[in-house]
C-alpha cells in the first residue's frame, strides 16, 4: 500500500506516474477530511481496516462454516438463549461470565427473550439502526486529526475548490504570504480594509478577513479575499515556472475583478460595481438597497367565470399526502370546497393529482374555456388550509361558507376584509382626487372673475 501511495502522489503532484516534482504536503496529510487539514482522499489502510471490520462483521453475525469453526472453539455462549432458565435470566451464569454491574444492569434494565428459540439480532452500534456501514467503520478507525474552523471555512468560501485545494497545499510556502509580491498584494487589500498587516502570519492574515468588523454585506467579499488572493498568488508563481511574467500589478488587478464579480453576483440590484478595491468597500458600505413589494392577494373572478385554487400538502415528501381546492364565482361566494387525502406521495405529485381533479369536474361541467395562472400561498389560504385539515381531521366538503371549519371561516372574512378596505381606499382617493379637481376648477372660475 506504501508503493500504491508513492505512485498516487507522483501522479497527483506532475501528471505522470513516472514525473519528479516537489511534493508540497505529504499524501498522509491530503488523505484528511478538508475540516482536519487534507483536501477530502482516502488513505488506502484506513479503507483496509474498514473492509476488513465488515469482514469480520459478517464472521460474527452470520452463519457459515468459517464462523463456526473461528469462533466455535474457544466460546460456550453461542446465543442470549445460553444464559436463560425457563424463560428468566440466569443469575448464576450471568455472573459467572459477565462484570458484576453489567450483571446487574442486565437483570433490572433488560428482559429476557421471548421463549421461541430466535437466533440474536446483532446491532452496530455506531447505527442509530443497527446497521453495519463501512463508511462509518472508516470514519471510527481512520486516523485522525484536530479539527480547525479555519479549514472548514476554507472550503466553505463560495470560490471554486479548486482555491481549496491550494490553500491546505500552501499554507505553509512562503510564496503566497512572505514573497514580495504577496507582501504588497495582501497589504494592497488588507490596509484599505483597517487591517494592519505587519507582523502577521498568513494564518493570521485570514482569520483577520475573515473575523473583520464590517456591515453585513461586506462579511462574503471579505471572506472570499483571502482565497482570490492565494489563488492569484500561486497562478503568478505557476505562469512564472513556464516562463511568463506576470507583474504585481496584474496580480492586485485579477484580485480586483474576482471581488468585482463576486459582488455583482451576489448583489444583481447594484448597477456599476466599481472595480478599484477602495471605490468597492465604499460602495457596499453606504449601498441602500432598493426594496421590492408585491401585492398578494386573491382576486374576484371576471363575470360569467369560476375560479378554482387548489393545493397539495404532503407530510414527510414522501409521506401522507392530501389534497384541496375551493370553487368560488364571480362574487366571491364558495360554490364547492373539497380536502381530502390521497395515497402517500410527494408534494409535486399532490399538487398535480389535484390539478387532474379539478380538471375532470370541468370536464364534467361542460367547461372547456379555461386559464391557469400561479399563485403565492398568501392568496391561496383556504385551499391550502383545506389540504393540511384532510390530513390532521379527516376529509372536508363544503358547499358554502357557513359549512367550513372556524380557520376556514377565518381565512374567507378576512379576504372579504382586504377586499373591503381596498374598495374604501380606492373610493376614498377618488373621492380626494374629485375633490381637488372641483377646488381647482373653482379657483380658476374665482380668477376669470
Amino acid at each position: 500500500m506504501a508503493g500504491l501511495h508513492k505512485l498516487f502522489a507522483q501522479f497527483f503532484w506532475s501528471s505522470s506516474v513516472g514525473g519528479t516534482s516537489r511534493h508540497w504536503a505529504s499524501w498522509n496529510t491530503l488523505c484528511m477530511p478538508v475540516e482536519e487539514g487534507g483536501i477530502g482522499f482516502r488513505s488506502l489502510h484506513d479503507v483496509a481496516k474498514a473492509l476488513f471490520s465488515k469482514l469480520w462483521w459478517n464472521f460474527r453475525t452470520k452463519q457459515s462454516l468459517w464462523s463456526s469453526f473461528d469462533f466455535g472453539i474457544d466460546e460456550t455462549i453461542h446465543n442470549v438463549h445460553d444464559v436463560t432458565l425457563d424463560g428468566e435470566w440466569d443469575v448464576d451464569r450471568l455472573f459467572e461470565m459477565l462484570p458484576e454491574d453489567l450483571a446487574v444492569y442486565i437483570l433490572e434494565k433488560i428482559n429476557p427473550p421471548s421463549p421461541q428459540q430466535v437466533l440474536d439480532m446483532p446491532c452496530w452500534m455506531l447505527e442509530t439502526r443497527g446497521y453495519f456501514s463501512v463508511k462509518l467503520a472508516w470514519d471510527y478507525t481512520r486516523r485522525r486529526d484536530e479539527p480547525r474552523t479555519a479549514y472548514r471555512m476554507i472550503w466553505a468560501t463560495i470560490c471554486h475548490q479548486n482555491v481549496g485545494v491550494v490553500y491546505n497545499l500552501t499554507r505553509n510556502v512562503s510564496l503566497v504570504f512572505r514573497s514580495e509580491t504577496a507582501r504588497t498584494t495582501w497589504k494592497y487589500f488588507l490596509s484599505r480594509a483597517g487591517i494592519a498587516v505587519e507582523g502577521l502570519t498568513l494564518h493570521q492574515a485570514i482569520i483577520k478577513c475573515w473575523t473583520a468588523n464590517v456591515c453585513l454585506r461586506l462579511k462574503p467579499v471579505m471572506q472570499a479575499l483571502p482565497s482570490c488572493a492565494v489563488w492569484e498568488l500561486w497562478k503568478r508563481r505557476n505562469s512564472m515556472k513556464y516562463g511568463d511574467v506576470v507583474t504585481t500589478s496584474r496580480v492586485i488587478y485579477q484580485v480586483s475583478s474576482s471581488l468585482q464579480a463576486l459582488v455583482i453576483v451576489r448583489k444583481p440590484g447594484m448597477e456599476m460595481v466599481p472595480h478599484k478595491w477602495q471605490d468597492l468597500l465604499a460602495m457596499m458600505e453606504n449601498f441602500t438597497p432598493k426594496l421590492k413589494v408585491t401585492k398578494v392577494m386573491w382576486e374576484l373572478p371576471s363575470a360569467g367565470w369560476l375560479k378554482v385554487n387548489t393545493d397539495g400538502a404532503s407530510r414527510g415528501n414522501p409521506g401522507r399526502s392530501s389534497i384541496g381546492f375551493c370553487i368560488r364565482n364571480e362574487n366571491g361566494d364558495i360554490v364547492k370546497s373539497v380536502g381530502k387525502q390521497i395515497k402517500e406521495t410527494t408534494n409535486t405529485v399532490a399538487e398535480a393529482k389535484d390539478m387532474v381533479e379539478v380538471e375532470e369536474m370541468m370536464q364534467l361541467m361542460n367547461g372547456d374555456n379555461y386559464t391557469v395562472t400561479h399563485i403565492h400561498r398568501e392568496g391561496n389560504k383556504l385551499a391550502d388550509h383545506l389540504a393540511n385539515y384532510a390530513l390532521d381531521h379527516g376529509e372536508i366538503k363544503c358547499q358554502q361558507f357557513w359549512h367550513l371549519d372556524a380557520q376556514g371561516r377565518s381565512w374567507f372574512a378576512s379576504l372579504f376584509m382586504a377586499f373591503l378596505m381596498e374598495a374604501l381606499f380606492y373610493m376614498g382617493f377618488c373621492q380626494s382626487r374629485q375633490a381637488q379637481q372641483q377646488s381647482k376648477a373653482y379657483k380658476s372660475l374665482a380668477m376669470s372673475r
